[in-house]
């Protein structure tokens, strides 16, 4: 990234807006590229006069919503039978699988939401959604809303910061991966507590059953 930096530092306004927009695709498909650094350094550069901040929002959010749209297609089309292959690689039951698809269409869009605004989950996150055959147009609504609040709000805090816009990078990276272990424990541990929870209250309603039918054999 710090070589697309020095070469950034070298263009017009009209290059780097197709390079934001091309990087913003990539990423956004399914290849790892960190765009953070790239927002907030095109949006240090809006603020410096050298392009314009509202062309560089339109091409950032047209090219993450358009790699999303890609991701979704490559899901759709290719990646069920990949992932079938591979649960049968690795012994997993395909029903589960088909549990996990229906368990992805109930939450799928609010999910797509907040990975497009997520950094190192937004590159894959688009893919399920594919896979899961959810709905085009919610689909396109969740990475389109996303898209809109990442990429402006990085360019903005580029722009804000001009110079300075390595102290959010900074930040950005020395959080992001906490945070996101974080948010996996607590996931982890809600579904463990659900589990136990749906298991204790299945076997109580089974006692009660039980408990039902012998006091009317007894009646009986």
């Amino acid at each position: 990234m710090g070589f697309v930096i020095t070469v950034y530092q070298h263009l017009s306004p009209l290059p780097t807006c197709l390079l934001v927009a091309v990087f913003l695709l990539l990423e956004s498909s399914g290849i790892p590229i960190i765009n953070t650094t790239l927002l907030l350094f095109t949006g240090a550069l809006a603020a410096l006069g050298r392009v314009n901040l509202a062309w560089l929002m339109v091409v950032a959010i047209g090219g993450s919503t358009l790699g999303a749209c890609l991701a979704y297609i490559l899901g759709r089309y290719y990646g069920e039978a990949l992932l079938l292959r591979l649960a049968r690689l690795l012994r997993i039951d395909e029903r589960k699988v088909l549990l996990a698809k229906r368990g992805f269409l109930r939450a799928g869009g609010q999910m797509i939401f907040i990975s497009r605004m997520v950094p190192y989950i937004r590159p894959f996150a688009c893919f399920p959604a594919g896979i899961s055959s959810m709905s085009f147009l919610r689909f396109l609504l969740a990475a389109f809303s996303g898209s809109v609040i990442w990429c402006v709000t990085m360019l903005i805090v580029g722009w804000e910061l001009g110079p300075r816009w390595e102290i959010a990078l900074q930040l950005i990276q020395a959080y992001t991966l906490p945070a996101l272990c974080g948010l996996l424990l607590l996931a982890v541990v809600y579904v463990f507590v659900q589990r136990k929870i749906n298991r204790y209250v299945k076997m109580r309603l089974g006692e009660v059953e039980a408990q039902a039918k012998e006091e009317e054999l007894i009646e009986v």
